[in-house]
């Protein structure tokens, strides 16, 4: 048990200085560190990074598969993710999300919130509703 609980420490310790991107394009003999510095460059960052994809390769998807992106400490992605949201003004990146690298568990967490929220605003739509802090939050616009 208390192995268990370690390597579950570890884990977190090393999600915390990664996050993932959805939306990134793929190409056949792609430079994956090459096009995620592209990306950061468009938010004035230039962090040292180690990026890679995960899952299968499937030639017909037409997204691509996630990009998993490591820094050097846990301040850098929040500063990644904290100037995310200015990707979508950008022409080249506007369909790119960055989030998190969370577990399994966590993701389906996640899920289960954004099913709440997308409820709440079709049901209250004179409300700003919003996830915060592992809850949906309502507030009036």
């Amino acid at each position: 048990k208390q192995w268990y609980q370690r390597r579950v420490r570890v884990e977190e310790k090393d999600r915390s200085t990664s996050f993932m991107i959805f939306g990134l394009q793929e190409e056949q003999n792609e430079k994956v560190g090459e096009k995620v510095g592209e990306l950061l460059l468009e938010l004035n960052l230039k962090p040292q990074i180690e990026a890679c994809r995960i899952g299968t390769s499937n030639s017909d998807a037409a997204q691509g598969r996630p990009v998993k992106v490591s820094v050097g400490s846990c301040s850098t992605v929040m500063e990644i993710l904290s100037k995310a949201k200015f990707l979508k003004d950008t022409e080249r990146y506007n369909k790119v999300f960055l989030s998190p690298d969370l577990t399994r568990e966590q993701r389906a967490e996640r899920k289960k919130l954004v099913i709440e929220l997308k409820k709440k605003t079709t049901t209250e739509p004179n409300k700003r509703h919003f996830i915060r802090g592992g809850c949906v939050v309502s507030v009036d616009k």
